[in-house]
């Protein structure tokens, strides 16, 4: 009989070694996998991502960040991907816990035991000391663990691809807010120029005015339209700050260093102004029109040049996907639709569980006492036990009801993000498409009314034009280029919200062809 202890002792301590190395290999498997998941579910977003949530990045007086510059302290001040951060902290060491029925539990007790006796006035008394340790092992749970490790793991990778979900989204609102600030700044320099043209042509006006060749209500208009173009360098002045602070909210930068940001070949622009040289008149053309003598020195004439904020000529980058390639990346790609699936299968492994739950457990113990009394014993013994939960047969009917509507719920959730998927990606498309469209049809209309401005001014400077003629002309010349200026801003950001709908953020045509 002792030899059959021994043999089962000897057993069940091999057992449970057993257990503790495939409960540790587990856990380094699921690291290895959660370093797979990562790259996976991260591949699609800009490269460095990691760098970026990492590195702390200081703002100097006078820097100039790139847009790389923006994601990356973005990323790493944002509060929301702290926070799902520490949410996959909290579901990997949920993971951890259920993992906890592999390793044994050990138990140690001590105690004091004291006996007195009086009988007929003799007293007696007996004292003993005694010392307790049990190591119980978990043999086999009719599948209750193994379904909770595989609900955690589940869990843990919802949690991963909702991480990558909002790094994603914090990268497309950094972008739109940088593209922001560019147009911004192309608008700003386009009422620059508006000042200018206007100013030119109020000091033309005056010179008219002054030698008796225009009437004051000319003069008089001059001066509004140049007040008119002020007051919209104002307003686009603050457009810009007001494009600014969103970019430094994107970035959560609560106060900050003056700095700039770096164009970009996709939405780059030229210091280039409308600029107006002075020269004299032609003399013989004053005397055709009868002007009187000019003064010395010389009259202002306009000589307008393109204001070439933005190239005219602005190519676009074809879009590497179409319609259908986008929709199916998609479904592919999103982290969000992913992170669904994964709690929908855990779901599945939660309504598995609840009709499983009343199974027994399969236990081993074995157990060492220690007595120390008048004499010093000890015993080990080794028991298996299977113990039974208490069962309650309605309690059991309803969470099965409850974990079966739960799925149900995850099942709808699923099937309509995958149509909103499919009807976000095709209306962000077709958006992008219908503004790269237009693109070169704003480009004629820049054109077409910088060459109405120059005909316009030519006509005013030798009498044949009146000056509505040439404010219209102004006025056209300057909202084709604030057009166009919104247009380019426009396209950067719709084609942005396709790259965010298919989580292929920063995914050129090159990278794609060198796979």
């Amino acid at each position: 009989m002792k030899k059959i202890v021994q043999i089962l002792s000897i057993f069940f301590v091999l057992f449970a070694l057993c257990n503790c190395v495939y409960a540790i290999e587990d856990v380094q498997k699921n690291k290895n996998k959660e370093v797979v998941l990562k790259k996976e579910v991260k591949e699609n977003a800009p490269k460095d991502d990691l760098s970026r949530m990492e590195a702390n990045v200081e703002i100097q007086d006078g820097a100039v960040l790139s847009l790389e510059d923006c994601i990356r302290i973005a990323l790493t001040n944002s509060p929301s991907v702290k926070k799902y951060k520490n949410l996959v902290k909290h579901a990997n060491a949920i993971l951890g816990q259920s993992k906890a029925s592999y390793f044994p539990s050990l138990s140690l007790g001590t105690g004091y035991y004291g006996k007195f006796n009086n009988n007929d006035g003799n007293s007696t008394s007996d004292n003993s000391y005694g010392l307790n340790a049990s190591l119980s092992q978990l043999i086999f749970s009719f599948g209750k663990v193994g379904t909770k490790i595989k609900k955690a793991k589940l869990n843990k990778i919802a949690a991963d691809f909702d991480l990558n979900y909002e790094i994603i989204r914090t990268i497309f609102n950094v972008k739109t807010n940088y593209y922001a600030v560019l147009a911004a700044t192309a608008n700003m320099k386009v009422q620059e120029a508006n000042i200018s043209v206007n100013e030119r042509q109020y000091q033309q006006t005056k010179a008219y005015f002054e030698e008796g060749l225009k009437s004051k209500i000319d003069l008089v208009n001059a001066e509004v339209y140049l007040s008119d173009a002020k007051i919209n360098y104002v307003t686009a002045q603050n457009t810009y700050d007001a494009a600014v602070i969103a970019l430094n909210n994107s970035m959560y930068i609560q106060s900050s260093p003056k700095y700039s940001i770096e164009k970009l070949e996709s939405f780059n622009f030229a210091n280039k102004y409308a600029e107006v040289t002075l020269k004299n008149f032609d003399q013989d053309l004053v005397k055709k029109f009868k002007a009187p003598d000019l003064a010395e020195g010389a009259s202002y004439q306009t000589s307008v040049q393109k204001n070439e904020l933005i190239d005219i000529n602005y190519k676009v980058e074809k879009f590497p996907y179409t319609l259908n390639e986008s929709i199916a990346l998609a479904k592919e790609n999103r982290p969000d639709l992913h992170s669904y699936v994964a709690v929908r299968d855990a779901l599945k492994q939660e309504l598995k569980y609840q009709r499983i739950q009343y199974l027994p457990d399969l236990k081993a113990k074995g157990t060492y006492g220690l007595n120390a009394a008048s004499t010093m014993s000890n015993s080990f013994q080794v028991t298996g036990t299977l113990d039974f939960a208490s069962i309650n047969a309605m309690d059991i009917k309803y969470k099965i009801e409850e974990a079966k509507a739960n799925l149900d719920v995850a099942d709808n959730a699923i099937d309509k993000m995958e149509k909103d998927i499919y009807f976000s990606v095709q209306t962000a498309y077709v958006n992008m498409v219908q503004l790269e469209k237009k693109i070169p049809l704003t480009e004629v209309s820049v054109k077409q009314t910088f060459e109405n401005l120059e005909l316009a001014m030519g006509r005013y400077e030798v009498g044949l034009g009146n000056f509505l003629e040439v404010q219209d002309a102004i006025v056209n010349y300057n909202k084709a280029q604030e057009s166009y200026v919104k247009l380019i801003f426009d396209y950067n950001v719709a084609r942005a919200k396709v790259e965010l709908e298919i989580a292929k953020l920063d995914k050129p045509q090159e990278q794609k062809d060198n796979k």
